[in-house]
């Protein structure tokens, strides 16, 4: 993964971001404040960054 960290970064990056909005724009339309909105997306982005990179160092790491 060192060569390539850069590229893994903002595939992860870019997900999470998407995830995120759909995630705040769901609970808006389930009827949460905007700003419980943007904390749930937040969250969502925050939690998809975390596995997402956990993921990949897993799958990179060959003493595993």
């Amino acid at each position: 993964m060192p060569h390539n960290r850069a590229i893994w970064l903002a595939i992860i990056l870019l997900a999470a971001v998407i995830i995120g909005l759909a995630g705040g724009v769901l609970s808006w339309l389930g009827g949460a404040t905007p700003a419980g909105a943007i904390l749930f997306g937040a969250g969502g982005l925050a939690a998809t960054v975390l596995l997402a990179i956990t993921i990949v160092n897993f799958m990179a790491d060959p003493s595993q």
